[in-house]
C-alpha cells in the first residue's frame, strides 16, 4: 500500500473516531492564536464559491421557477458577495428549459427559455453548474439507441457551441459540465437508463462539448457512489473512464476532468461530512489508481440532507459557522494531506416556502407579499450568506496560523470548536489600487447544537504582517458574525413572526444583516500586534490587514435597478472593476431631480456587499424622501477614506 493510501487510512479512521466527540476543550474560555504571515503553508483557491438548487415539480416546467420575479432576485442577491464569493450555481434539470420539435425525423430545439436564465446568471457575475440533465419535449426514450445516442451529442454539441457564441469561450470555459444529477436514485425524467445506456449518454455529452471546445470542462457522476451494490451506475462510470471504450471513438478510456459526488453530513456532526469524503476518495484511488489525480468535487457538502427540512440552527449563526468550519477543516486536512480536492458547493440556493422563512437550507429568508397588488416579494440576508462575504477576503496563499490546542494531528483535536485559517494576497499588478493583505479567520462552533458556554475569548498574536516592500502605512479591520448582532431571524421573532413584515420591519431586519465591524485601525509599523477580542459561540471572526495601496479604488460599474414595488428597489452593482478588497463600504447615492443632482447617500450603514434595498423608510440625512424614481450612483471608499470615482448614473 502507498504512503499516501496509509495517510488517508489513518484519517479516516481519526475523522470517524471523533466525528461524535463533545466539545472537548468547553472549559477554555481563552484562545491563543498564532499567525505568522511570513510562513506560506500551500495555496487557498477559494474552492468553496458554489452554491445550487432544484426547481420543484413538475420538471417540464422549470421555467416556473428559474425565470420567476422571485428567482431573479434570489440570484440577484447571491451574485452580490464581494469579491465574486459565490461563482457557481448548480441547477438541476436544465435541459427541461429546452423544448423541441421534429422535422423530417430531426430534432429543433427553441434554447429561448435557457438562455433567459443563462443571461440572467451571467448578468449577477454567476455562471451555472451545468447538469446535462433533463428531456426536450421527452424527445428521448433510449440510450441504447443508436440515433438517439448520436442526437444527444449534436444537442449537447449546439448548447455549448451556443453559448461560447454568445459570451465567448472564457466565460463558458469556467462552466462546469456534469453528468445527470444522482443517477443511483433513477429520476430520468422518463428515459430508460440502463447501466449501458448511461455510458453512452455520458460519452455522447462528452464528445459534443468536445465538438464545441476542446477546453470545455465535462466530470460526474454527481451521486452520492455509496456501496457497488446500490450506487452501480456510479462505479460503472469511474471503470469505463478508466478501463472502458469510448462509444464513438472506440479508444480505451474516456476523459473525466473532475470526479463529482455528494457527501452530506449526519445530524449534527460536520466531520462525518470529511470522513464520508476520505473514505470514497480512498476507494476511488485503490480501485482505479489512473485516476488518482483527477479534481475531486463534492458539490452538495451540506450539514444535513433535505434542503427543506425546518432547522433552527439553518437561521442563525450556527449554520455560517458550521460553513466556515467546514471549509477550514477541508483546507487543512484534505487538501492540507494531498488530496486533488477542488471543489466544495453547500446546495443551499433554494427559496423557502411558509412558514419557514429562515429555518429551511437557503441563503436567503423569501417573504412573498401576496396581499400587495401587484404580489410581490422580498428578500433579507441570512448569516450562512453573509459569512461568504468574510471567506471572500481571505487570500490566494494559506500562511502559518494555529491556536494553542492540542496539534492538529492528535486524535484529541481533530473535531476542535475553534481553529484559524490564515491568507495573505499579493497584488499582480505595481501602482494599482490593489496591494498586499493578510486575512485571518476564526471560526468557534458546536456544530448544530445548542451552545452552553456561548462567550470566550481570544487572543490573536500576529506576526510577520508585512507586505514584501516594508510598507509601514497599514489599517486592519475586524470583522465579527454573532447570533447578538448578525441575526435577523432573531429580529423576526421579536416582530411577533409577521407573515408580511411592514417596511419598517423589513429595513430593522436588514439593519442586522452585516457582521458588526471593528475599526477601520492602524496597524503597528513593526508587523506584529497582539489583539483581544470576544469570541462568542457560534461566531466567526475575520480580521483583515492591508497595506495602503498607491491609489484609491476604481470606478464602480453595472449599476442596474430592479423594481420591487412602486417604493422599493433593490440596486445592484459591479465590484469588479474596483481592483481594490480594502474597503470600508460602497456609498449608495440617489438624486430625485435629475442626472447632475443634488445626490444624497441612501445607503445608512457601511457595506462591501453590492446590493442595497432602497425603500424610504430607510432614509436618513434628515431630508424626506417620498420617491424611488430618480438617478442612483455608487462608488467605492477604502480604509483610508479614499473615494473611486462614481459609476454612470442609472435612471428609474
Amino acid at each position: 500500500m502507498s504512503g499516501c493510501s496509509c495517510a488517508i487510512l489513518c484519517l479516516i479512521f481519526l475523522l470517524l473516531t471523533v466525528a461524535c466527540s463533545p466539545d472537548n476543550v468547553g472549559g477554555l474560555t481563552t484562545y491563543h492564536v498564532h499567525v505568522d504571515a511570513s510562513k506560506i503553508v500551500q495555496n487557498l483557491t477559494h474552492f468553496w464559491e458554489s452554491t445550487g438548487f432544484c426547481p420543484p415539480l413538475p420538471h417540464q416546467r422549470a421555467d416556473q421557477y428559474d425565470l420567476s420575479e422571485d428567482e431573479v432576485q434570489n440570484l440577484a442577491l447571491i451574485g452580490s458577495v464581494p469579491l465574486g464569493g459565490i461563482k457557481q450555481v448548480r441547477i438541476h434539470w436544465l435541459l427541461d428549459l429546452v423544448t423541441a420539435r421534429l422535422e423530417s425525423g430531426h430534432p429543433v430545439y427553441n434554447f429561448t427559455l435557457l438562455d433567459n436564465l443563462v443571461d440572467n446568471l451571467w448578468q449577477n457575475g454567476l455562471y451555472p453548474g451545468f447538469e446535462l440533465m433533463g428531456n426536450p419535449s421527452n424527445i428521448f426514450t433510449d440510450f441504447e439507441n443508436k440515433t438517439q445516442v448520436y442526437m444527444w451529442r449534436d444537442l449537447v454539441y449546439q448548447l455549448a457551441d451556443r453559448y461560447i457564441e454568445e459570451y465567448g469561450d472564457g466565460y463558458v470555459e469556467m462552466w462546469n459540465f456534469e453528468t445527470w444529477n444522482e443517477p443511483d436514485h433513477h429520476d430520468f425524467d422518463n428515459l430508460n437508463f440502463t447501466v449501458q445506456g448511461f455510458l453512452n449518454y455520458y460519452d455522447a455529452c462528452s464528445e459534443g462539448l468536445k465538438k464545441a471546445s476542446p477546453y470545455l470542462k465535462f466530470g460526474g457522476p454527481g451521486g452520492a457512489c455509496r456501496q457497488p451494490s446500490f450506487s452501480r451506475i456510479c462505479w460503472a462510470l469511474l471503470e469505463h473512464c478508466s478501463n472502458g471504450t469510448n462509444y464513438f471513438t472506440g479508444e480505451t478510456g474516456v476523459r473525466l476532468d473532475f470526479i463529482s459526488f455528494h457527501k452530506k453530513g449526519t445530524p449534527g456532526y460536520s466531520m462525518t461530512i470529511l470522513a464520508a469524503e476520505m473514505n470514497t476518495i480512498h476507494k476511488i484511488q485503490t480501485d482505479y489508481p489512473k485516476l488518482k489525480d483527477v479534481p475531486i468535487y463534492n458539490n452538495e457538502a451540506d450539514p444535513l440532507v433535505g434542503w427543506n427540512k425546518a432547522e433552527e440552527w439553518r437561521a442563525d449563526v450556527r449554520y455560517a459557522a458550521m460553513v466556515a468550519k467546514v471549509i477550514v477543516m477541508h483546507q487543512k486536512f484534505i487538501i492540507g494531506a494531498g488530496m486533488p480536492f477542488s471543489l466544495l458547493g453547500n446546495d443551499n440556493g433554494f427559496m423557502n416556502f411558509h412558514p419557514n422563512y429562515f429555518q429551511q437550507r437557503t441563503l436567503l429568508a423569501r417573504f412573498q407579499m401576496n396581499k400587495t397588488e401587484p404580489r410581490s416579494v422580498q428578500f433579507v440576508r441570512k448569516p450562512v450568506l453573509t459569512v461568504m462575504g468574510l471567506l471572500s477576503l481571505l487570500g490566494e496563499e494559506e500562511v502559518y496560523g494555529s491556536t494553542d490546542l492540542p496539534d492538529r494531528n492528535s486524535l484529541s483535536d481533530m473535531n476542535s470548536p475553534v481553529d484559524v485559517l490564515a491568507a495573505v494576497h499579493t497584488p499582480s499588478l505595481e501602482h494599482s489600487s490593489d496591494s498586499w493583505q493578510a486575512s485571518v479567520l476564526v471560526y468557534s462552533s458546536n456544530d448544530t447544537a445548542e451552545v452552553v458556554n456561548p462567550m470566550a475569548t481570544v487572543q490573536l498574536n500576529l506576526n510577520n504582517m508585512r507586505p514584501p516592500e516594508n510598507t509601514t502605512d497599514m489599517m486592519y479591520v475586524l470583522y465579527q458574525l454573532d447570533n447578538q448582532h448578525s441575526n435577523p431571524y432573531n429580529v423576526w421573532l421579536k416582530q411577533g413572526k409577521p407573515v408580511f413584515p411592514t417596511r419598517q420591519q423589513f429595513a430593522e431586519m436588514r439593519a442586522a444583516e452585516d457582521a458588526l465591524r471593528f475599526g477601520p485601525k492602524p496597524f503597528p509599523t513593526s508587523g506584529s500586534m497582539s489583539l483581544s477580542t470576544p469570541l462568542p459561540r457560534p461566531g466567526v471572526l475575520l480580521l483583515h490587514v492591508c497595506a495602503k495601496p498607491e491609489q484609491e479604488p476604481d470606478q464602480t460599474t453595472s449599476v442596474r435597478l430592479h423594481k420591487i414595488t412602486d417604493d422599493t428597489v433593490l440596486v445592484l452593482w459591479d465590484d469588479k472593476c474596483v481592483n481594490s478588497r480594502c474597503l470600508l463600504t460602497f456609498e449608495v447615492e440617489f438624486s430625485s431631480s435629475s442626472q447632475k443632482g443634488p445626490y444624497k447617500r441612501i445607503n445608512q450603514r457601511d457595506q462591501i456587499f453590492t446590493a442595497f434595498v432602497y425603500s424610504p423608510t430607510q432614509i436618513s440625512s434628515g431630508l424626506p424622501v417620498t420617491t424611488v424614481h430618480g438617478w442612483y450612483r455608487v462608488r467605492a471608499v477604502d480604509y483610508w477614506g479614499r473615494a473611486g470615482e462614481y459609476s454612470l448614473p442609472q435612471k428609474l
